[in-house]
């Protein structure tokens, strides 16, 4: 399942919410599931869950997965392994990719959280094998991007989801960014010869 470009700003608009970022990862990353499994896991009313699974179904990012439908049941799956969308557009698309982007950032910071205060109560192996790191360089825009697809095809190589999953594995959070830093500010201008 490769990801999906999303291009219209109204879609942008509709994801930007937490509970619907929250429900396209699930579906994304453990697979089909019915809404009242969803609402379990995101702690919403089924109803809830149903109206934000619609919303997602409108933009084409959740599907009905109805070969696994059981009785009453009706199961949900997401539609690509992720979303991506173009860094430039109108002032209203700019406007709700900056909104999508905040969700997901707040939704990172929120797992970065539960992990410090999980911390101390992580198997030692685990507390070992996580990693967080930083550095900075003085790079052009080719080799961010060009950095930027290494990086996504390593992650992709342990997160495809034709992986399988084994007994020991645990779901980890990738979270990277590579951004410039704004230009610095021009020095004034000497002062003229009198």
């Amino acid at each position: 399942m490769d990801r999906v470009r999303i291009t219209d700003p109204r879609a942008l608009r509709a994801l930007a919410h937490p509970a619907r970022v929250r429900l396209l990862e699930l579906l994304t990353l453990d697979g089909p599931a019915t809404g009242r499994q969803l609402a379990d896991r995101i702690g919403e009313s089924t109803a809830s869950v149903s109206y934000h699974v619609a919303q997602l179904v409108k933009w084409g990012l959740v599907e009905p997965a109805t070969e696994l439908a059981r009785g009453r049941e009706r199961p949900w799956r997401a539609t690509s392994r992720g979303i991506t969308w173009p860094a430039t557009g109108s002032p209203e698309f700019v406007a709700a990719a900056r909104a999508l982007r905040d969700q997901m950032v707040a939704r990172r910071i929120e797992e970065l959280d539960d992990y410090r205060r999980a911390e101390d109560t992580l198997d030692p192996v685990w507390r070992e094998a996580a990693w967080f790191g930083e550095d900075g360089g003085y790079l052009t825009p080719a080799e961010v991007a060009e950095a930027t697809t290494r990086i996504k095809a390593v992650i992709a190589d342990y997160t495809g989801s034709r992986r399988p999953r084994t007994a020991d594995a645990r779901l980890v959070r990738f979270f990277a960014y590579a951004l410039p830093t704004p230009p610095p500010p021009t020095p004034d201008a000497p002062p003229e010869p009198r």
